[in-house]
């Protein structure tokens, strides 16, 4: 988590606690739509927005911690279209490179959703990412095959770290 210490300051290149799924519906009260944020253990990871009316839309990023309570997505590609059956497209309207970054504040804790009795572990992004600010704990086990784009552009194989130096 940490490779090098200032000090007092330590800084974090990918912060554990944010890897898995996190899902905004426990927030969403009336809302018509629902976002996603997933972040992979090798820095990738995406953002799913869909609606109601059957609008869906991921977008790919690439993710670090360049310190403490702040985080960083470098959005490199957009799928946009509509859901069909399951977690797929069943139509796509556009799709290509993304060249957005999101520099935000975050916090991980503990979050009361509206009309819920406990708090729930969440995300709370100090920046809209996905239409939304806050999201609950999901999944903490996910792979880019989970990406509901990755039939439509499959992901490039993750890097394989070096041989150990001798």
């Amino acid at each position: 988590m940490s490779d090098r210490t200032d000090g007092a300051r330590t800084m974090l290149h990918l912060d554990r606690r944010l890897i898995g799924g996190w899902y905004s519906a426990p927030f969403d009260v009336g809302a018509m739509e629902t976002s996603d944020l997933v972040f992979l253990a090798d820095g990738r990871g995406w953002s799913r927005f869909e609606s109601i009316s059957s609008e869906l839309s991921v977008s790919r990023f690439r993710w670090h911690c360049p310190d403490a309570g702040v985080l960083e997505l470098r959005h490199t590609w957009r799928v946009d279209g509509r859901w069909g059956s399951g977690d797929g497209f069943a139509a796509v309207d556009s799709s290509g490179p993304e060249d957005e970054v999101v520099h935000t504040g975050y916090r991980v804790g503990p979050e009361t959703p509206p009309y819920a009795t406990r708090p729930v572990d969440a995300l709370v992004l100090g920046e809209v990412v996905a239409f939304t600010t806050t999201y609950a704990r999901g999944e903490r086990t996910v792979s880019a095959a989970d990406d509901p784009s990755a039939a439509l552009v499959p992901y490039a194989p993750a890097p394989r770290p070096a041989p150990p130096r001798r």
